[in-house]
């Protein structure tokens, strides 16, 4: 495990009931969300959605019909783009978290492979994202979303989570093998270049993650996202690939937050009233 806590700029990772509890309690500020192998035959599957739609209502269709619930992490922007969109998935029973309000990058690891906090990125600054994102799902969706967000691009590192926390959020990040994570790379959008799959190699990408890293599927965190620009609309194939292997082999997707429930983890409590904007 240390390789796992010093390959990933010192997240921790949530490893069993026990030890995610302590985390969750003595250390709030810290706390990175990225797998629950203490919660049994259960993984939880989350959709980002930043500014494109492209395919997102087939896939809400899809989750519709299967019966199932996940939790999206939505930018502020996409929220006031396309309410009736995200009002359609909080009715449908998916858990909305934040994804901040214009995506952006926090840290410094395009440029140096690091996660140094970037210049420009200040408490208040990511505070104002956060609160901006809110208000928005709370103007498309009729109610607050829930307590969790996650960074754009991954990028944070513990001074950023802190500043979150200090407004009752929790970050939640993908599961992460040491030289992989399990993120199906939907985003990637152009043919020919090395991490562009077709539909049929991002479902086994995703499959094979275990078998490939040792890391199990259960009680793991899986990326997608809710929409692209990719004409192909591949998790549209992809997922009932996964959804379909995955009940084979008798795992269940939930929402992150039925995901600490199996596990046994709660919340710490968040601050009386709404946060002050900085």
């Amino acid at each position: 495990m240390a390789s796992l806590w010093g390959a990933y700029n010192d997240c921790m990772i949530l490893l069993a009931p026990a030890v995610a509890a302590l985390l969750l309690t003595a250390a709030p500020t810290a706390v990175n969300i990225a797998s629950l192998p203490g919660a049994g035959p259960y993984f939880a599957l989350t959709f980002d959605a930043h500014v494109e739609a492209n395919g997102a209502a087939q896939l809400l269709a899809l989750l519709r019909e299967r019966h199932l619930h996940a939790t999206i992490f939505a930018t502020g922007r996409f929220a006031e783009t396309f309410p009736g969109l995200l009002r359609r998935a909080a009715d449908d029973g998916h858990e909305i978290g934040n994804h901040t309000f214009s995506h952006p990058h926090l840290t410094t690891w395009a440029t140096n492979r690091r996660h140094d906090t970037r210049p420009g990125i200040t408490r208040a600054r990511l505070q104002e994202e956060l609160l901006r994102t809110a208000a928005a799902i709370q103007a498309a969706i009729g109610r607050p979303p829930s307590r969790f967000w996650r960074a754009p691009y991954g990028e944070h590192n513990p001074t950023i989570r802190a500043w979150a926390a200090e407004l009752g959020l929790v970050h939640v990040d993908w599961t992460h093998a040491e030289h992989d994570a399990l993120d199906a790379l939907d985003w990637v959008e152009m043919p020919g270049t090395r991490r562009y799959l077709g539909p049929e190699a991002m479902a086994r990408r995703l499959l094979n993650f275990e078998a490939a890293t040792g890391v199990p599927l259960a009680g793991s965190i899986m990326l997608m996202h809710l929409g692209n620009s990719r004409p192909d609309l591949p998790l549209l194939e992809a997922l009932p690939i996964v959804l379909d292997e995955t009940d084979l082999r008798g795992l269940h997707p939930v929402t992150i937050g039925e995901l600490l429930a199996r596990g046994g983890v709660s919340l710490p409590p968040a601050a009386a009233g709404p946060p002050a904007r900085p």
